[in-house]
């Protein structure tokens, strides 16, 4: 894994660097930049960045699996702060400012950005949820766009299919996270 600073800049002039629980598994070959904080028990797969330079800090809560090819940034001044026990799925992006709330689903190469997702929601995949915010359990339909409050409203409550499913990713990637920091 690439642990590096962030640099100092006009406005942030103090480098920070990233912060990772000894019960964390992070793969060689992601990348940390920053003020992240990594909480116990989370897993964090190839390929992934995490870049707090520009923002302020990315916060992984606990039993948290970041698959691969995840990008999280923020623009200058916000932060992220991702729930316990969420699934963040191959390849999504998460900009900030964002909040995802506790056991909420990602899915692939879905984008999150300048949003706040209320906890236990699904996002599905290839879903995009920016600048607003979505009440707890909500469900993102498969390549929805969800950019204001009325569209927010609109939104089905999480269907115990979904529960489901979110339920055995993190499952799967929390066995997953005690293979790989076993094999150390």
């Amino acid at each position: 894994m690439i642990l590096e600073n962030s640099p100092k800049t006009s406005w942030n002039r103090t480098s920070k660097h990233p912060k990772v629980h000894h019960t964390a598994y992070v793969h060689p070959t992601a990348v940390l930049i920053g003020d992240v904080r990594v909480c116990e028990n989370v897993m964090i797969c190839p390929n992934v960045v995490l870049r707090a330079d520009e923002g302020l800090t990315i916060i992984i809560g606990a039993g948290v699996n970041i698959q691969d090819g995840v990008v999280m940034h923020c623009l200058k001044g916000g932060s992220i702060e991702i729930g316990q026990s969420c699934s963040i799925a191959h390849c999504a992006l998460v900009h900030g400012p964002a909040v995802i709330g506790r056991e909420t689903f990602v899915g692939f190469r879905a984008v999150v950005h300048n949003a706040k997702l209320g906890k236990n929601s699904f996002i599905s995949h290839g879903a995009m949820v920016l600048n607003v915010e979505l009440p707890d359990d909500s469900s993102v339909p498969v390549g929805r766009i969800v950019q204001s409050e009325a569209e927010a409203k609109e939104l089905a409550a999480i269907a115990l299919q979904e529960i489901s499913f979110k339920h055995d990713v993190q499952q799967i990637n929390r066995e997953l996270g005690r293979g790989y920091r076993e094999r150390k």
